[in-house]
């Protein structure tokens, strides 16, 4: 598959995830303007590091295809934001957390541990799962992410 192709196909699964491409951009450690060019054909090379990282965030393998084997990523990515605290944040409230943008306050713990902490490819598909099982549009919900890092001033700059 050509560079071009790629690009198409990061264009679609960005767009389909709710994500632009300035966040896609922070999220893979790229500038816009490469992700611009990628997409629009224009990108002549993009290491393969670079390439990985970008298609991981957005769960593409390499042939830029879907990944075939879809993982609970709500439930791992609330298990890894609970692994140093007492009270479990179960998957059906980190959704409800993420389609509403509301933190309750035992809870603010674990979403700063998963937005500072956790793999940055099991929180967007995190994303996308909550998008789909609430039926709201992934934007929404990565609008909803956004704030809430900047609420509970998280490390992590991508956000």
């Amino acid at each position: 598959m050509q560079l071009r192709e790629v690009g198409m196909h990061v264009h679609d699964r960005r767009k389909e995830i709710g994500l632009s491409q300035a966040q896609l951009a922070r999220l893979a450690g790229l500038s816009r303007t490469t992700v611009n060019q990628l997409e629009s054909g224009a990108l002549e090379d993009l290491g393969y590091t670079k390439l990985s990282q970008l298609l991981g965030i957005l769960g593409l393998t390499f042939d830029a295809k879907e990944r075939l084997k879809k993982s609970p990523a709500l439930k791992i990515a609330a298990q890894t934001a609970s692994t140093s605290y007492k009270k479990i944040l179960t998957s059906d409230v980190l959704k409800n957390i993420l389609k509403s943008g509301v933190v309750p306050d035992d809870f603010k713990p674990h979403v700063m541990t998963l937005l500072d902490e956790t793999p940055l490819p099991l929180v967007v598909s995190a994303i996308k799962e909550a998008s789909v099982e609430t039926n709201t549009p992934p934007k929404t919900v990565m609008k909803n992410v956004s704030a809430m890092a900047k609420e509970l001033q998280t490390h992590r700059a991508v956000w």
